[in-house]
């Protein structure tokens, strides 16, 4: 096992989300780390429900209900009946919610333009197959 992949990864994740909230709170945007995830996710994602964020995030019922609150009550979020299961609801990102995604999206690309920086399009592209292999590795 190489020891120092441990501590390059960690330090790159956490700089990376350490300057994004930065510059999010430097924009005035009031969200926190789990609502990003949470943006991201039901963009991404048709028919988002409750149940599948709790499972793509591996978060509780419980502690999920009180993010979706608390996302609706920023209005960064809605939610509506669905119409394939009426036990559920679907959730989609209001006009507000797209526009702080944007916001966040375009921190996120200057930071990821910045990181590229000297790197060729093949390291890049290693690197990227690296993580996605990694990343399956732990969803197994």
């Amino acid at each position: 096992m190489n020891k120092n992949l441990p501590h390059s990864f960690l330090t790159l994740t956490f700089k990376f989300k350490s300057l994004v909230l930065k510059a999010i709170r430097e924009q005035g945007i009031d969200i926190v780390p789990m609502e990003i995830q949470s943006l991201h996710l039901i963009s991404s994602t048709d028919s988002c429900t409750a149940a599948l964020m709790s499972e793509r995030m591996n978060r509780d019922k419980g502690q999920l209900a009180r993010l979706i609150k608390d996302m609706i009550n920023k209005d960064l979020i809605e939610k509506t009946m669905n119409p394939n299961d009426t036990r559920s609801h679907l959730l989609s990102l209001t006009s507000n919610g797209k526009a702080v995604l944007e916001q966040v999206h375009a921190i996120e690309a200057k930071l990821i333009q910045k990181m590229q920086t000297g790197l060729s399009a093949a390291q890049l592209e290693a690197f990227n197959h690296v993580a996605a292999t990694m990343t399956a590795n732990l969803n197994n």
